[in-house]
């Protein structure tokens, strides 16, 4: 028996996206820090949730916001369009931390060449992960082929 919990529309974002308040909750969900801490239990449970919902209509005993939480720590750790767990560092909820530790120690670590170097080759490379991690799922990946 379906549990009831109101009309959720789970493939629409739960803040208004008209209004700017809106949809600065919505970035803020996205993009919570407070995310990567979930274990991975946490998180094959709240795509469970999500799944079964979407498919059954069925909350099992979850009040509105428990069921938005688990739809905000699915979204932040499983890609879109292939439904994989993303690598830790290159999902949305990784990009505060991650950015501010790397531009404070590019500002930090300016005075040598060999530390010029390596902060910019470290930042370069977490870019790759995450453009690498965000790709569109329905596309091949085509290494090398950007300027063919």
């Amino acid at each position: 028996m379906a549990n009831n919990i109101g009309n959720v529309n789970l493939n629409k974002p739960r803040y208004d996206q008209s209004s700017y308040w809106g949809r600065t909750r919505h970035f803020f969900s996205i993009t919570n820090p407070l995310n990567l801490l979930c274990s991975s239990a946490e998180l094959d449970r709240a795509k469970a949730i999500v799944t079964n919902y979407k498919e059954h209509g069925d909350a099992a005993g979850l009040t509105v916001s428990e069921l938005w939480r688990a739809k905000n720590v699915y979204d932040s750790a499983f890609h879109p369009d292939t439904g994989e767990k993303m690598t830790l560092i290159g999902r949305m909820s990784a990009q505060v931390p991650m950015n501010m530790t790397i531009t404070g120690c590019m500002m930090t670590f300016y005075r040598t060449t060999p530390a010029v170097v390596f902060w910019q080759w470290i930042n370069q490379s977490f870019n790759a992960v995450v453009n690498y991690t965000n790709r569109s799922g329905d596309s091949p990946i085509q290494i090398g082929r950007a300027h063919v």
